[in-house]
């Protein structure tokens, strides 16, 4: 589960109701969108200054079927795990609307009970059994992701929460897949930013991956081009069966790998007249830097100046050091909330 971020954990013998579980215990407050298409779209707005308008930051995660919040019930303790960003709700809410939204089949917080006792206790080996929920698979893909996240702004305006001024979208990992297509498609967006997202079509992530470690001399290249032969006929595969959700590869369905690789990100960034904002992590082995290297080069070929790229040195997925594992200095989330200030 490498998109999961531990933001909060308590060792002690406190109940479930005790923990932050519920959306209001994290300033939030729930709504709910039903869609013949898309089914139910579940969302929270910090309730910060709620009956105020203000500018919108929407907060667009990563992969995976995840609930935003998990209790995690041990031997011997009680722990909670967010899979967003706390920090940037904090560091938001002040002077925007924070909004984020479920996962399809998804819901706010979800109970696992391990074993394990505190000292024990391993977050990702707790999570690595969590099953996503079948709604959430037949739905999850780019175009939900998409299309969700449009009829929660339409609905924000709709009653009055936006000030008519800037709707910044934020995508972490996959959601920085999504918010180039989204922005593409929905022109009440202002401001993207992309963090370690994708430039090219995600599956060139792997046979870039294979070509380096014959380059390196930890394979053949004859055993890399032979990983990649097998690699471009499970691609093939998906391709054939874009929408199949019985199907999968990486964790993935069928669909969700058809959708986001059938979008080059590039493809979507070069449409855009809006300010983006894109960080990459020059040792991040999840998003690798080699395609995201692509987009700045192409923009000064197009002679588009409108991005802003930012890759963060020696820096893993999280954007923490490979060195230490210490988060990366300057704070990307304090610098991408002040260039959209000043655009």
């Amino acid at each position: 589960m490498k998109y999961l971020l531990l933001t909060f954990l308590v060792f002690c013998q406190i109940n479930l109701i005790a923990q932050p579980t519920k959306p209001i215990d994290y300033g939030l407050k729930a709504f709910s969108i039903t869609d013949n298409k898309l089914g139910l779209i579940n969302f929270y707005v910090d309730t910060t200054g709620i009956t105020q308008k203000a500018p919108l930051f929407i907060d667009i995660n990563g992969s995976g079927g995840l609930p935003l919040c998990f209790y995690i019930k041990g031997k011997d303790f009680g722990a909670t795990a967010n899979t967003f960003t706390t920090d940037i709700l904090e560091n938001t809410k002040a002077k925007y609307h924070y909004v984020i939204l479920d996962k399809p089949g998804t819901p706010f917080c979800d109970t696992i009970t391990t074993n394990q006792t505190a000292k024990e206790y391993n977050l990702p080996e707790v999570l690595k059994d969590y099953k996503f929920s079948d709604e959430y698979t037949k739905r999850l893909s780019l175009q939900w992701r998409v299309e969700a996240t449009k009829k929660v702004v339409s609905y924000l305006i709709r009653n009055k929460y936006w000030n008519k001024t800037k709707i910044v979208a934020y995508g972490y990992s996959e959601g920085g897949q999504v918010v180039p297509t989204l922005a593409v498609e929905d022109k009440r967006i202002t401001h993207i930013a992309a963090v370690v997202g994708s430039g090219l079509n995600q599956f060139y992530d792997g046979i870039i991956g294979w070509r380096i470690k014959a380059a390196k001399g930890e394979i053949t290249h004859q055993q890399a081009q032979d990983s990649i032969n097998v690699g471009l006929k499970n691609i093939a595969a998906v391709y054939k069966y874009p929408t199949a959700t019985d199907k999968q590869i990486g964790g993935h369905s069928y669909q969700r790998w058809a959708s986001f690789c059938s979008v080059v990100p590039f493809e979507q960034l070069r449409k855009l007249t809006i300010p983006i904002y894109m960080v990459a992590a020059t040792a991040d082995t999840s998003s690798p830097i080699y395609g995201l290297d692509y987009v700045p080069l192409e923009f000064i070929r197009l002679g588009k100046t409108n991005l802003t790229y930012d890759p963060c040195i020696g820096c893993n997925h999280y954007l923490a050091s490979t060195d230490n594992n210490q988060q990366a200095s300057p704070n990307y989330l304090q610098k991408i909330l002040d260039w959209v200030d000043r655009n």
